[in-house]
């Protein structure tokens, strides 16, 4: 199986949304406490501001999408494993200073199973 971790972060209280190298930071953290690696990285600076970073992991993936002007953080997490720990959370929301954060862990069907199609 695979899990996907989505997570908003809101009210963020650090000028950090527009620095890439606290985002690196934080994204390297994220896959430490995954115990994964990164095997590649790429970003996005938008002007006037905003970030979107995402990273190829050695367990799939991580993305983080920043928008300064609204104060928001969103982080999509995949892993192709079923161990995935989710204990991070709080310590990234106190790295951007968030005020809350929303969060769903997602199970990924690897094989067709009846579901409905959105």
């Amino acid at each position: 199986m695979a899990k996907q971790l989505v997570a908003n972060f809101y009210d963020c209280g650090n000028d950090a949304l527009n620095d890439i190298n606290f985002i690196r930071e934080i994204a390297h953290k994220i896959v430490n406490h995954i115990h994964s690696v990164i095997v590649n990285e790429s970003y996005h600076l938008f002007q006037p501001i905003g970030i979107t970073y995402v990273a190829i992991i050695a367990k799939s993936h991580i993305a983080i999408h920043t928008w300064p002007e609204k104060k928001t953080i969103a982080l999509d997490l995949f892993s192709c494993e079923d161990d995935f720990p989710v204990n991070f959370l709080d310590e990234i929301k106190n790295d951007f200073h968030a005020s809350d954060y929303q969060s769903k862990l997602i199970d990924r069907a690897l094989t067709k199973q009846a579901t409905e199609n959105v």
